[in-house]
């Protein structure tokens, strides 16, 4: 074995290098930390630390590597997997204890790992903070011993994002039972991909036989019957790939009672309107709860018409208010109410052109439940007694002969009741304001109470006295039996002579002058 000589010039301590002619390496002093000297530019093999160290006059310099990484066990982590606490795998060489890691985000923030684990010199487990998201992504690993050398893997990883959801949690429609159900409720994936959604926690869609279209997030479908104001409660799930985001919706399904215009009892052409309110309010003929009630009526021409009235029980029988008190002057002919006549279903003004006081200017009910009955009353007609003195609904905005009773109630108290199948029609007959709609001589004896009904009768003899809709106690075709309002047992319109019923006035008579505190003119109609 050769003999390696390494020459020393002695005579001046420290002015001559170290020079080594071999190859194998030079030998120097090893020891452990507690066998360090003193001495500035010492230079040694620590056998503590397995480092060499070198010392600067103030501290020992140890020589060492940077870490180098090389791979991460995942190049795509969900969200998902971040926030159930992710241990990212990293690969790489010169790992010391006591190594942190950081995961850089590509604006240049830095994201601590809490939990690191040396599991060799080549491996590492770290903890991927909840705070790295896909806003940053892609993201380096650096990996930085205590040394402080350090070393980084540039874009090592993406983060998958879950599903954001762009619909707000809470309410997302409110809809009348038995209306086509149509809303929504969508999520956007960060990354582009398609999301699709389905219900989680529960069947509270497929329960009420909505659909839930998974490719759109639309709900559709018809809202199902309920007996009060209902609020359906889910929480449906976006997904994309792997990620998931659960959000909790409601739908209000508003019960038709009758008792608000949005609520108001939905009535075809060939449905009873009375019959209809009391199946929907699930009340008993004759027992409904009296009141002001909307309805949203289709007729025989099928238009539709939303408007309030009022309902009462009596005779054992629930009935329907179609006229309080004389109809005054003003609002005779056709679209005569600009608080109640024309437009359409979904404005204020909604009801049928012959109706008037029933929907106040702000689209609530202008009609009230008073100065009928047994609290009859009745006053001069005037723009402020709309609803409350003067009001009809036009028989025209329901089926033409979906009623099959009517009473009248008259100035002296009493109920005239009346069973026909034409009802529409003579009804009719008194609202048009056409002339030359009458019955020449036509009285009705009611099949109860005393007196006679007409709708619009011309009496022939001499002058022709004409009535609309009201009661008398005589039937006979007499010259003047008819010409003066105390002649009828309270009537919405008469005159003494020829019809002329659209320009002949006469609310004064039947509104309050010299007529017993408006006595003649006080009658409200009823049907069933």
């Amino acid at each position: 074995m050769a003999i390696i000589k390494t020459k020393f010039d002695r005579g001046v301590e420290g002015a001559t290098n170290i020079v080594d002619s071999g190859t194998a390496g030079t030998k120097v002093a090893s020891g452990t930390t507690a066998q360090r000297g003193s001495t500035t530019g010492q230079f040694r093999f620590n056998s503590t630390t397995g480092k060499f160290e070198g010392y600067d006059g103030i501290s020992f310099k140890e020589l060492d590597s940077s870490p180098v990484v090389s791979s991460a066990g995942a190049s795509n982590i969900t969200e998902a997997q971040i926030n159930a606490n992710y241990d990212l795998a990293i690969t790489g060489t010169n790992f010391q204890t006591g190594a942190t890691v950081k995961f850089v985000g590509n604006d240049g923030t830095e994201y601590p790992s809490a939990t690191v684990t040396i599991n060799s010199s080549t491996s590492i487990t770290a903890r991927v903070p909840t705070t790295v998201t896909n806003a940053n992504e892609p993201f380096d690993i650096k990996v930085t011993n205590s040394s402080g050398l350090a070393g980084t893997l540039d874009n090592a990883f993406n983060v998958d994002g879950s599903p954001v959801w762009n619909t707000a949690s809470g309410n997302i429609g409110s809809i009348t039972e038995g209306n086509a159900v149509n809303v929504s409720a969508t999520a956007t994936d960060p990354e582009g991909d398609s999301v699709s959604y389905s219900e989680t926690g529960g069947t509270v869609l497929t329960t009420n036989s909505l659909t839930l279209n998974s490719s759109t997030g639309a709900i559709t479908g018809t809202a199902p019957t309920v007996s009060a104001d209902t609020t359906l409660s889910f929480n449906l799930r976006a997904t994309s790939g792997t990620n998931t985001a659960d959000r909790a919706f409601n739908i209000i399904i508003s019960n038709i009672d009758g008792t608000s215009r949005s609520g108001a009892i939905v009535v075809s052409n060939t449905q009873n309107p009375v019959t209809k309110i009391l199946a929907d309010r699930g009340e008993s003929d004759g027992a409904i709860t009296e009141g002001i009630y909307w309805f949203k009526s289709t007729n025989t021409a099928n238009e539709t018409y939303l408007f309030p009235t009022v309902l009462r029980n009596f005779n054992s029988e629930t009935w329907l208010m179609l006229t309080k008190n004389f109809r005054p002057h003003a609002y005779k002919g056709a679209d005569s109410d600009s608080y109640t006549s024309g437009g359409s279903v979904t404005d204020n003004n909604s009801a049928h052109e012959l109706s008037y006081g029933l929907i106040a200017s702000d689209g609530s009910a202008l009609v009230t439940n008073q100065n009928i009955l047994g609290s009859a009353a009745n006053t001069e007609a005037s723009s402020s007694t709309l609803g409350t003195y003067h009001c009809a609904v036009a028989v025209k905005s329901f089926g033409d002969n979906v009623w099959s009773k009517t009473c009248f109630h008259g100035r002296d108290g009493g109920y005239r009741y009346l069973t026909r199948s034409d009802l529409t029609d003579k009804i009719h007959k008194g609202q048009n304001p056409a002339n030359s709609q009458y019955e020449d001589n036509t009285w009705y004896s009611p099949s109860s109470g005393s007196g006679y009904m007409y709708f619009n009768t011309r009496m022939t003899a001499n002058d022709m006295d004409t009535m609309r809709l009201g009661l008398t106690p005589n039937n006979a075709t007499t010259h003047d039996l008819y010409n003066g309002p105390d002649e009828h047992t309270g009537t919405t319109w008469f005159r003494d002579g020829q019809d002329n019923y659209a320009s002949h006035n006469e609310d004064t008579r039947l509104g309050g002058s010299g007529s017993s505190s408006g006595a003649y003119g006080r009658i409200s109609i009823w049907f069933k």
